[in-house]
């Protein structure tokens, strides 16, 4: 698995590598993958490792939506499950410009909410720090952290 940069501050999954890491090197190896897929070969991942993941297939296919609305992957077909109560199993695969952009795989949700890169103990403070320079939170974060914006521009994202 390829590492990203680490963050300068916050918190670090203590994993040996991101979800997002995973994910892309999952469907670099096997084109397009459906999220339960993923989700179970991710587990089977850890378990061999004697890791356990905290998370559910919820936060799992949350994290996917990260993913998609970063231009990271995409939708690419849809196909019936094998029981009909089931929802349709989603294919998705990566988008190759942007397999490149670390930066965004192994921390999408602050790349795609730059404010959460504070985390809920700081937020307050720099909420107050952000209503005297008259501007958003969001803006202070991207101000504090121009390797966002970079990332951010690379990606299209406003």
């Amino acid at each position: 698995m390829i590492r990203g940069p680490k963050a300068a501050r916050g918190w670090r999954s203590w994993y040996p590598f991101t979800t997002g890491e995973f994910i892309r090197e999952y469907l670099l190896r096997h084109g397009e993958a459906y999220i339960y897929e993923v989700w179970d070969a991710f587990r089977r991942t850890l378990r061999e490792m004697d890791l356990k993941w905290w998370g559910d297939y919820n936060s799992f296919r949350k994290y996917f939506n990260y993913l998609q609305k970063l231009n990271l992957i995409r939708f690419v077909r849809e196909e019936p499950s094998e029981y009909p109560w089931l929802e349709p199993r989603r294919y998705f695969t990566i988008v190759h410009e942007n397999a490149d952009v670390i930066e965004a795989w192994t921390r999408p949700q602050v790349i795609l909410y730059p404010e959460t890169v504070y985390g809920k103990r700081r937020y307050d403070k720099k909420r107050d720090e952000a209503e005297a320079l008259g501007i958003t939170v969001r803006e202070l974060a991207l101000i504090e952290h121009p390797e966002i914006l970079e990332v951010r521009r690379r990606l299209g994202i406003k």
